[in-house]
């Protein structure tokens, strides 16, 4: 008996050491009604808008408290970084209201679950602002709580700034990607020399295809053709990426016409000050030159 009363008083001891370590690896000794909100610590460094495909955002607050039993006001500040001021643009009030009843404690920031079941949304209604002509840059800050055993980040170790990037809509009928730009090549020569010539104006108007789209004419291979041909170059702007429409017809090669044709798709601008564009030249072995799918890459800076 007295052996039986001893094993299990080993057992409750190793029971009680594992618990404290579990408790060590939140960081927090979990009380029901004390805890901390935070960002979640998974987030990317800024979560990127484009005014074409997106019409609001839902930004998350992590509510790291294991039992919430009154609402939970959470206060956040909105700190402008380059472009419109999000605090004359929007009608946010700087404030949310957590329901009682909801946590983010199952979570992945405190190794407790893997997804979350719940966070806090403040939300931002992009109809609300005007024709951007440049990025809005802003930072959502987190400030206060309306309970004092829920803290703002924890020991000042929790993410609790978060960034923000609205990108101007890319339509033609708001003024994007219009007018005159420099072309440079940054990937350099090709087989035969200059693809196009560093540096050259070319003008960028609205494409065939719509106001996603965009059209200019340039010089191809210009040590060789002396000013012709001049090509006629489509791209557009959509979810993906920026893509060139092609094939591009050239009107010169080796034996065969050499075209032209997208490559992998380029990041959407964020701005139209720099626009960049992937090519394949000799697509596919066009030009019987000996050469196939040679990378290409233009850039577009708006004069």
């Amino acid at each position: 008996m007295k052996n039986i009363i001893k094993l299990f008083s080993v057992i409750c001891l190793v029971m009680c050491f594992t618990a404290c370590e579990d408790n060590n690896d939140l960081g927090f000794q979990p009380t029901e009604n004390v805890g901390w909100i935070q960002f979640p610590g998974a987030n990317p460094a800024s979560f990127n808008y484009n005014l074409s495909f997106d019409v609001g955002a839902r930004i998350g607050v992590n509510v790291q408290v294991p039992r919430v039993e009154n609402d939970l006001t959470i206060g956040y500040n909105l700190v402008s970084v380059s472009g419109l001021d999000p605090n004359a643009a929007f009608s946010n009030s700087g404030s949310i209201v957590s329901p009682a009843g909801l946590s983010s404690y199952a979570g992945p920031d405190n190794n407790t679950g893997i997804d979350y079941t719940y966070l806090a949304d403040i939300e931002f209604d992009f109809t609300e602002l005007p024709v951007l002509t440049e990025p809005m840059v802003f930072d959502i800050v987190l400030a206060s709580t309306s309970d004092a055993a829920v803290e703002v980040g924890f020991n000042n170790e929790k993410p609790i700034t978060q960034r923000v990037t609205i990108c101007p809509a890319l339509e033609s009928s708001t003024g994007f990607a219009l007018g005159d730009y420099t072309l440079t090549v940054p990937t350099g020569d090709g087989p035969f020399g200059a693809q196009f010539e560093d540096g050259i104006v070319v003008t960028l108007t609205e494409g065939a295809g719509g106001e996603f789209t965009r059209f200019f004419q340039a010089d191809y291979l210009p040590a060789i053709g002396a000013g012709l041909p001049v090509v006629d170059i489509d791209f557009t702007f959509g979810a993906g990426g920026t893509l060139i429409s092609g094939p591009i017809s050239t009107g010169v090669g080796c034996g065969a016409e050499i075209l032209l044709d997208t490559g992998d798709a380029a990041d959407l601008p964020c701005g139209d000050a720099v626009i960049m564009l992937n090519l394949l030249d000799f697509v596919g072995g066009a030009g019987n030159c000996g050469q196939a799918d040679v990378a290409m890459t233009i850039m577009l800076t708006k004069i």
